[in-house]
């Protein structure tokens, strides 16, 4: 159930459990063309704060709820696990085997491979291709984390009534609204009321994924000043893209990229999709991972 890469897996609802919202989206492909079928948003109380995993039937109610308003008839929806909870790791093997006998070679390696117990151990993979490094060998994409991380994930959508198809990686999928050609170096900044995270994408590292108690009310207060604390020392990005749970006015947009010597822009792709704007992104993702190719 862990990961799935961007692979077929029917048409999916894509499902954010925010701080303090539901978010669900699903999309259909037509002409080679994405048009929104369903976009919701539903808010939940939640009494510890942005720990939603504390208020497991607030948040299913929640989902519910969206389910029920978005009109939908498909049960099976995608979740995704942040990506400081889960370990990917790029492996060789043989290329004749097939994908019991990478799973069981996988399984045997797992204890070497992963700081997890095997019994708490949730693995998936994807083979990606011809080794380009190991002639004979196979690229394999390995993704872990622990079983008891997918539990309060698996509950939820049991409680709401629909089925948990599969679970992403949060950045992998994020990966899929960046614009053509700029995953070697990319950088995305997700603003929510109370919290932000900046994600980074750069040729041959992993993503990478950090954290930060601002809201989008210090856009022009003290978030420019940590995030030029967390780039320090590091290779810029082309550009930031942007996504935020309000309207980004162009004068915050400027005022940010001038304190950052950075150009920053709001993710281009979410304006070809009627009804889904930042706050939706990864749902969106979501979403355009379990589209049938």
């Amino acid at each position: 159930m862990l990961g799935r890469f961007g692979k077929d897996a029917g048409s999916l609802v894509g499902v954010e459990i925010a701080p303090d919202s539901v978010r669900i989206v699903q999309l259909q492909r037509r002409n080679r063309r994405c048009r929104v079928l369903a976009s919701v948003q539903e808010p939940f109380e939640s009494l510890a704060g942005s720990d939603w995993a504390a208020e497991p039937g607030a948040v299913a109610a929640a989902l519910r709820r969206a389910y029920r308003r978005s009109g939908l008839k498909q049960r099976r929806v995608a979740l995704a696990l942040p990506g400081n909870q889960v370990i990917c790791k790029l492996c060789h093997l043989p290329v004749e085997q097939g994908g019991a006998e990478v799973k069981a070679q996988l399984l045997a390696d797992a204890e070497r491979l992963f700081p997890f117990p095997l019994e708490d151990l949730a693995l998936d993979f994807q083979v990606l291709g011809g080794s380009r490094v190991q002639p004979g060998c196979a690229e394999v994409m390995v993704a872990a984390c622990r079983q008891s991380a997918l539990a309060p994930l698996e509950g939820i959508v049991e409680e709401a009534g629909l089925q948990l198809e599969a679970v992403e990686v949060d950045s992998i999928a994020l990966g899929r609204m960046l614009p053509q050609g700029r995953h070697q170096s990319s950088a995305l900044l997700r603003i929510e009321a109370h919290s932000t995270i900046l994600y980074g994408w750069h040729s041959g590292q992993p993503q990478q994924r950090r954290e930060l108690s601002l809201g989008l009310s210090t856009i022009t207060g003290a978030l420019p000043e940590r995030l030029l604390a967390l780039l320090a020392g590091e290779p810029l990005p082309e550009c930031l893209l942007i996504a935020s749970c309000s309207p980004v006015e162009a004068g915050q947009l400027q005022s940010l990229g001038s304190q950052l010597n950075l150009p920053c822009r709001l993710v281009p792709d979410l304006a070809r999709l009627e009804h889904v704007d930042g706050a939706m992104i990864l749902a969106c993702a979501l979403a355009l991972g379990g589209l049938r190719r």
